[in-house]
């Protein structure tokens, strides 16, 4: 209960600081995206070894790759230290109701990527509140009612699903996706 409420208090600051945003959504593939920023939550190695296996893949294709991980595990920070096209954080980086303070999420948040893509499977806040805010024009995340206002796109995931079977469904949709489509 405690811990909802201080959700709500998180979901009102952000609405408020949302109120004023002046963005323009528009469509692209990944051919088309010229820079990518990805948010992930960081729960295990295995976690770290598809992302990066995904940022590689983007880089080889010439993308401009940052990716911002939400670290669950404090022991985990120390054996992935930050690298050019990485950053973390970790709870100690959020405020009481969950808003992100770090510096490299305010980074994360006013770069211009042409899309973001959200990979975290579970509901999370801090995840949630950077997408919503970010400078993006074209923001990816996972289907749920509650998600409209932090994704311009969506991708329904089954209860069943997978990361790797997710990051397929991700990858997908953005290969199809007709860059002439008119903006949202």
């Amino acid at each position: 209960m405690f811990h909802n409420i201080r959700i709500k208090i998180g979901q009102y600051y952000f609405k408020k600081e949302k109120s004023g945003e002046d963005r323009q959504c528009k469509m692209t593939n990944l051919q088309d995206a010229k820079r990518i920023g990805i948010l992930y939550t960081l729960e295990d190695v295995p976690d770290y070894d598809r992302v990066s296996e995904f940022v590689t893949q983007l880089q080889g294709n010439h993308k401009e790759v940052k990716a911002l991980g939400f670290v669950q595990n404090k022991n985990l920070i120390q054996r992935f230290l930050p690298k050019i096209s990485y950053d973390f954080f970790s709870k100690r980086d959020l405020t009481w109701f969950y808003k992100p303070i770090h510096a490299q999420v305010k980074d994360f948040i006013e770069k211009e990527f042409d899309l973001l893509i959200d990979l975290s499977l579970n509901d999370s806040f801090p995840l949630k509140y950077i997408s919503g805010l970010s400078n993006a024009l074209l923001r990816v995340g996972r289907f749920s009612e509650e998600n409209t206002a932090y994704y311009d796109l969506m991708i329904d995931m089954k209860p069943t699903m997978t990361s790797e079977e997710y990051l397929g469904q991700i990858q997908h949709y953005l290969t199809i996706i007709k860059t002439h489509a008119k903006r949202l």
